[in-house]
This record gives C-alpha cells, structure tokens and sequence, in this order.
C-alpha cells in the first residue's frame, strides 16, 4: 500500500487554475454541511441529506484517519475551495488500493456547471498516478446522472458496461 505521510496533510493539498484541494479535516463540516442539506445533490447518489451537522462532522472524523476501519485502503478526502475567495464548493475522494482508486466528486448545487468537478477531480487523477503509483481508476455513477458522466469523460474515464449491484455504471481507466 501506498504510504501517505498522515503527520503533514500540506503534502497532499493540491491547486488548479481555480481551486485549492486540502485535507477534509473537522474545521470544514459547517461549510460541507450547508452544501450537502440541500436534497438535490442526493438525487443520483441516493442517501439522504445529513441530519444535522454533527451528521457530518462524524462522517468527517471517521475519515480523518486517512484509513479502512481494517487499515488495508487508504481513504482521501479533499475539501475543494475556490481560490479567489475560499468559498467550500465540493469534495472529491479517493479510495486507495493495490495500485487501483475509486473516485468520487460532489458539487454544491450553486456551484455546479462551472467544471469544477472534472478540474479537482482531473487534479485528484494526475496525483495519484503521479505520486503514489496508482494506475487503474473507477468510478460508480448513476446512469441517469448526465453531469457526473461529464465528468467522468473529462478525465479520461470510459463507461465500461459493468453495472454496480446498485445499478450504477462502472466507469474506468488504467493508465501503465
């Protein structure tokens, strides 16, 4: 497995043209929060807005170990932000594992359609090839979920014809 240096996060905050990519730490659950109540982000990746954001600050804490509960995945999680003002605008995740990473993107509804899921999540892609060794990506989308297909087109993933036992479709990409 990949080693992450767990006692500096700065080295793996990561900048685009627009945006800052930094560790999701606790600090960041009240603007995470205000973007994940709105029930519209949850209608393709199913769920429910969080209750509360105590909701979210123990999802957030969980995470902080930057590990699987039985230590064997590493789990990033990036709080993007954009640079001009340092408005929270999404998060975008990584599951580590054997050279392989599934990834996730979410966009808050008033920042969405300005390419800010494929920017981080492009960024998120490159970084993981290119400093820990990672070589095959996937991502589970729903198949209705038009934007987020974008977004897998736009860096580099491919619908693979595999469906999830959700339903969603499989998209991947192996770069050796």
């Amino acid at each position: 497995m990949p080693e992450l240096n767990r006692s500096c996060d700065a080295d793996w905050t990561l900048e685009t043209d627009s945006l800052r990519l930094t560790p999701m730490v606790e600090c960041d659950t009240d603007a995470l929060f205000r973007l994940l109540k709105d029930p519209e982000i949850h209608v393709f990746t199913g769920g429910h807005p969080p209750a509360s954001a105590d909701d979210v600050r123990a999802k957030i804490r969980r995470r902080e170990s930057r590990r699987s509960p039985a230590g064997d995945e590493l789990w990033l999680n990036w709080t993007l932000r954009l640079k001009a003002d340092r408005s929270v605008v999404g998060y975008a995740q990584a599951g580590v594992q054997q050279g392989k990473a599934d990834l996730a993107w979410v966009v808050g509804v008033p920042f969405q359609r300005r390419g800010f899921a494929s920017e981080a999540s492009q960024r998120v892609l490159q970084w993981l090839r290119d400093d820990l060794g990672v070589h095959e990506f996937r991502a589970n989308i729903h198949p209705d979920h038009v934007a987020s297909h974008r977004v897998a087109r736009n860096i580099g993933l491919l619908k693979s014809g595999e469906r999830t036992d959700e339903g969603d479709e499989v998209w991947r990409a192996s770069f050796r």
